[in-house]
C-alpha cells in the first residue's frame, strides 16, 4: 500500500494496533530498526505515511497512517481516526507499554508553507529519516516524509512530518512509546 501524492489528507486515517502488521501490506520506501535493551522498534516510511512498530517482549503497539481504502486488518485495532484538526490520545497496553500521541493537520498560506517546507527539509539534512518524493512534485515543492526520533533507554519519541504541497498542508504527529 502506498499513499500517493494525489491522495488528499482527508483520505487518510491514523490507526493504532496492539499487534504487528505484516510488511506485505505496505510499499516500504525506507526501513529503519532501533534496538534497545528494553524494546525494539521498526519505522517504515510508506509514501506520505508511516508505520511505527514498538515491541517489548511479546507486547506490540503499531502506529499507522494509511489510506481509508487500505486493506488493513480489523483484529487488534485500538484507534482509528480521520485526520482533521488536532487530536491527543493515550493508551496503556496491558503488558507494560505506555503510549501517548498527538497529531495535527495544518493548512498554510503558500508563503508560510514554502517557509516551513524549506525549514523542515533543511533540518532533516542532519537529523532523522528524510524521504522525498520528487516524482510526485507537480512543479512546486517536493512532497516528503520526515521522521525525527529520539531513542532513549526505555522510551522512543517520534516526530513525523508529512508534506502535501498540492494542498499546502502538513500532517504532524508526535508519539511517545514508553516501557512502563
Amino acid at each position: 500500500m502506498e499513499i500517493r501524492q494525489k491522495k488528499q489528507v482527508s483520505e487518510l486515517l491514523f490507526i493504532v494496533y496492539n499487534r504487528a502488521l505484516h510488511p506485505e501490506l505496505f510499499e516500504i520506501r525506507h526501513d529503519h530498526r532501533i534496538v534497545k535493551d528494553k524494546y525494539e522498534s521498526r519505522i517504515w516510511v510508506t509514501g506520505l505515511s508511516h508505520v511505527i512498530s514498538f515491541h517489548r517482549g511479546e507486547a506490540t503497539l503499531c502506529e499507522v497512517i494509511a489510506d481509508t481504502s487500505a486493506m488493513l486488518p480489523r483484529r487488534g485495532k485500538l484507534i482509528s481516526l480521520p485526520f482533521r484538526g488536532e487530536r491527543d490520545e493515550e493508551l496503556n497496553h496491558a503488558e507494560g507499554i505506555h503510549y501517548l500521541t498527538s497529531f495535527q493537520v495544518e493548512t498554510l498560506s503558500p508563503r508560510l508553507y514554502a517557509k516551513v517546507h524549506g525549514d523542515l527539509a533543511a533540518h532533516a539534512a542532519d537529523h532523522g529519516l528524510f524521504v522525498p518524493f520528487p516524482e510526485w512534485a507537480g512543479g512546486g515543492p517536493t512532497p516528503f516524509t520526515y521522521l525525527d526520533y529520539e531513542a532513549k533507554l526505555s522510551q522512543l519519541h517520534v516526530f513525523a512530518y508529512h508534506a502535501f504541497p498540492d494542498e499546502m498542508t502538513l500532517i504532524k504527529t508526535q508519539s511517545i512509546f514508553e516501557v512502563a
